[in-house]
């Protein structure tokens, strides 16, 4: 008997064999994105590196507000430079209005300090939905203006606060625009097509595996192929990294070069794949008792076990067909060169798979073998993955990934 796979319910959540490990999962998640190319790792790099500079930099100029420096790093360093540069500008637009306000306020209120604490709530209040409400600049311009105020009450007015505000968040939007100049500027737009490659070249091992795992079970070897589970993981693995380069690039401001709804096909086709390969790994991965029934139910009968070979041969020839398509389909998104064109259907095979069962389908008390009918199943997901295909050639000849 073998353990029962689990998580064929959610194609992108906890790994099928359900580790017994503490912290398996979690370890499995975080070792999908320990890639040169995850948007992942590069987010988490590129904001290391942005803080570490900022600590430095500030340290190197004495400032009298050093975090306030990386307060202005971490608030404009985007995924790319262009909307890191689009943030810095913002960021020190807002700053300069605020000053700007903040200055004539102090210029208007003198040394009434009482008055700055009935303006300091309403500051705060609009530093704080300025952002969603209005804008981020609006929001920089609102802090600013709030810093001013809350630095000057009990003391005499000195707008110079101001000043150094603008100077370090200077200082730290410089840092960010130069990290996202050096370190991956094109952000998740350059890594999207290279995860949907990936995503669908280990996908599309994990089906040609998964239908070798059921060759082999629905034979009378008494010691099939093992289970496709690296494999399994594999894919998983790059299905996270995919959904995480995704989620970036929908997040990135700037022109597709994809329209959004053939780039959300091309994604949610390898979702498709998997589950055909979950389904088909599924239908296999039991105890040996039914396989023994069935064995016993056609001994003596030669002409079953030759139809059920010759079901096995249509079932691997068809899977490696969809896999080497799939394949195919992942190096033309990669290389951005045209896709290959959808899978016929090949009724001649069909019809030979068929014949090979037709004798398990209904044996003398009219009851079909288990064996039958899984393999019927497992040739109908691999018909699943092939009526992807059109669909996903639509989507891919609008644009290639860039």
């Amino acid at each position: 008997a073998r353990p029962p796979l689990t998580g064929f319910t959610t194609p992108a959540g906890r790994d099928p064999v359900a580790p017994t490990a503490p912290l398996g999962a979690p370890r499995a998640r975080a070792a999908a994105h320990l890639q040169s190319h995850s948007v992942w790792l590069h987010n988490s790099i590129r904001g290391a590196l942005g803080l570490g500079i900022a600590v430095a930099l500030a340290h190197a100029t004495s400032v009298q507000h050093s975090f306030w420096v990386l307060l202005g790093t971490l608030s404009v360093l985007r995924s790319n430079a262009l909307n890191t540069g689009q943030k810095a500008l913002r960021a020190l637009g807002g700053t300069i209005a605020g000053s700007l306000i903040g200055a004539g306020l102090l210029h208007l209120i003198g040394h009434h300090g009482t008055l700055l604490w009935f303006l300091l709530p309403s500051a705060v209040l609009l530093a704080g939905i300025a952002p969603t409400a209005i804008s981020f600049a609006a929001g920089q311009a609102a802090f600013t203006i709030t810093l001013v105020i809350l630095f000057n009450i009990g003391h005499q007015p000195n707008w110079h606060i101001a000043l150094l505000r603008l100077q370090d968040i200077s200082l730290g939007c410089a840092v960010s625009v130069l990290v996202g100049l050096l370190f991956w500027p094109r952000g998740a737009a350059s890594a999207v097509d290279r995860a949907l490659a990936e995503a669908y070249t280990d996908s599309a091992r994990y089906l040609a595996g998964a239908v070798e795992y059921a060759v082999g079970r629905s034979g009378t070897d008494p010691a099939p192929a093992e289970a496709p589970v690296q494999e399994r993981r594999e894919a998983a693995a790059a299905a996270r990294r995919l959904d995480d380069a995704f989620r970036s690039y929908l997040a990135e401001r700037g022109p597709k070069p994809v329209p959004l709804a053939n780039m959300t096909t091309l994604v949610t086709g390898v979702v498709g794949l998997r589950l055909a390969a979950d389904a088909v790994l599924g239908l296999w991965y039991r105890d040996d008792g039914r396989q023994r029934s069935d064995a016993g139910r056609t001994e003596g009968r030669p002409d079953a076990d030759a139809g059920r070979d010759d079901a096995r041969l249509v079932l691997l020839g068809a899977a490696g067909r969809v896999s080497d398509w799939y394949r195919d389909l992942a190096v033309a998104l990669a290389r951005h060169t045209s896709v290959p064109d959808p899978l016929s259907r090949n009724p001649a095979a069909e019809a030979r798979l068929v014949e090979g069962v037709r004798q398990d389908l209904g044996d003398d008390h009219g009851q079909a073998t288990a064996t039958a009918v899984r393999i019927i199943w497992t040739a109908d997901h691999l018909k699943a993955a092939r009526r992807l295909q059109p669909d996903l050639v639509a989507a891919a000849g609008a644009g290639a990934p860039s």
